[in-house]
């Protein structure tokens, strides 16, 4: 397996593929600020399942493989994101 990068935003660690494509989970958590990314990402995939199109599951860590998007990908992600955002009263 190709080795992750990893970038740290303020404290918050943001994994890349060897590809460039970043980790979701990552994403939600720096953006949104929260310590649950997993179910909003949950929330997203189930109120907009066409996000997995664009998504591949990358083994981060050992035994942990998350989601993962570049390009249009990214750009759905941040759509919906800025939905939840203002939605869930995290901005």
């Amino acid at each position: 397996m190709d080795e992750f990068s990893t970038v740290h935003f303020e404290t918050y660690p943001i994994r890349f593929t060897p590809k460039g494509k970043v980790c979701v989970i990552d994403i939600i958590k720096v953006l949104c600020k929260t310590n649950q990314p997993y179910s909003l990402w949950e929330k997203i995939k189930t109120d907009h399942p066409e996000i997995l199109a664009d998504c591949e599951h990358y083994p981060f860590e050992q035994g942990e493989h998350l989601p993962a998007v570049c390009g249009k990908g990214w750009e759905q992600v941040l759509g919906f994101l800025s939905y939840y955002r203002q939605s869930q009263g995290l901005v």
